[in-house]
C-alpha cells in the first residue's frame, strides 16, 4: 500500500472517531443534571395535590411569615395563601399564635395548629430562620427589589451597625435581604411587613435552581438552620414545581382574613368573617373534618 494512501486512511478513521464521540455526547450530554425543567405542556412534577407550609421568621426566632402553598392539579396553579404570625392556633389543649409556633417543643406545632385551626392539612412544613432565610438569597445570587424611598436596616444581632439602602433599584444580598424582609417600620401593620417580606421571598423561589440536583444542593447547604418534618427528597420537586409557576405566572396569592383580638408588636388574631370558607375553596383536597384537635 502506498504512503498517500495509508495516511489518507488514517486520517479518515479519525474522521469516524471523533464524529462517533460528538455523536455520543449528545447521546450521553455534558454530564449536567439530567432532571428537565417542566414545560407548559407537560405532566406537573407533583402528581397530586400538595401542601407545604413555609414560614419565615426574624431574628427573635418568630414565625412573621407564614405561607401555605398548594400545588394544584385542576387547574394547573400553585395556591398561596398568606398567613400572619398573629394567628391563634390550637396546639393540643394549648393555645398559641403562629408565630411562636417555633419556639415549642413540639416540632409538629405549626402543622397541628394550622390543621386544628383552618381545618387544612399540611402535608409538610417548613421553617427558615434568619440566617437560613439569608442563605437561601445568597444561594439565588440576591434579589432585587424596588425602594420608593430610603431604607436604614439595623443589623440585627449587631448593635450600632446599620445599612442605608436606596431610593431605585438596590440588589440585597443574603443578610440585607433577611433584615429588609421583616424590618419593622413605625405604625406599620403588620400586613405591610408581611407583604414586604413575601414579595423578598417570590423573587427568592423564582431564583431557586432549576434542576433537582442542585435544588437538593441548596437546600442542603442551608443544614439545620432551617428544619423541616420531611426528608429533603421531598421538598425538592414541590419547589421545582413552585418555582416554575412563579416564573410562568401559574400562581394566585391570597391572603387570609383575620380579626385582630390583641394589639402591640405581637399582636394576636383569628380567624375573619369567611376565612373557613375560603380555605376550604383555596384547598378543597386537603380539607380536613372540624373534630381535628391537633
Amino acid at each position: 500500500m502506498s504512503i498517500p494512501r495509508r495516511i489518507a486512511i488514517i486520517v479518515i478513521g479519525a474522521l469516524i472517531v471523533v464524529l462517533g464521540l460528538g455523536g455520543l455526547s449528545l447521546v450521553l450530554g455534558d454530564g449536567a443534571d439530567p432532571t428537565p425543567e417542566p414545560s407548559p405542556t407537560s405532566t406537573r412534577i407533583v402528581p397530586q395535590e400538595r401542601t407545604l407550609l413555609l414560614q419565615v421568621l426574624d431574628g427573635e426566632s418568630y414565625a412573621l411569615g407564614n405561607f401555605l402553598i398548594g400545588i394544584e392539579q385542576d387547574p394547573d396553579v400553585t395556591t398561596i395563601l398568606s398567613i400572619p404570625g398573629s394567628l391563634l392556633v390550637a396546639v393540643g389543649d394549648d393555645t398559641m399564635t403562629l408565630g411562636m409556633t417555633p419556639s415549642s417543643a413540639d416540632t409538629l406545632a405549626a402543622v397541628k395548629g394550622v390543621e386544628s385551626t383552618l381545618r387544612v392539612r399540611p402535608d409538610a412544613a417548613l421553617a427558615l430562620d434568619r440566617l437560613a432565610f439569608a442563605g437561601l438569597v445568597d444561594g439565588v445570587d440576591g434579589v432585587w427589589v424596588d425602594l420608593p424611598t430610603e431604607v436604614t436596616l439595623p443589623r440585627i444581632g449587631e448593635p450600632g451597625e446599620v445599612r442605608t439602602l436606596g431610593p431605585g433599584w438596590v440588589k440585597l444580598d443574603g443578610v440585607a435581604a433577611a433584615d429588609y424582609a421583616v424590618l419593622r417600620l413605625p405604625g406599620e401593620s403588620e400586613q405591610t411587613r408581611l407583604t414586604r417580606l413575601q414579595s423578598v421571598l417570590d423573587r427568592a423561589i423564582q431564583g431557586l435552581p432549576h434542576t433537582s440536583e442542585r435544588m437538593r444542593q441548596l437546600l442542603t447547604s442551608l443544614g439545620s438552620l432551617a428544619q423541616s418534618t420531611v426528608p429533603t427528597e421531598e421538598l425538592v420537586p414541590f419547589l421545582l414545581q413552585v418555582r416554575w409557576d412563579l416564573n410562568i405566572g401559574d400562581a394566585r396569592y391570597v391572603e387570609l382574613p383575620v380579626t385582630i383580638v390583641r394589639g402591640g408588636v405581637r399582636p394576636a388574631s383569628v380567624p375573619g368573617p369567611g376565612a373557613l370558607d375560603l380555605v376550604a375553596e383555596l384547598f378543597p383536597d386537603a380539607i380536613v373534618s372540624a373534630d381535628v384537635t391537633g
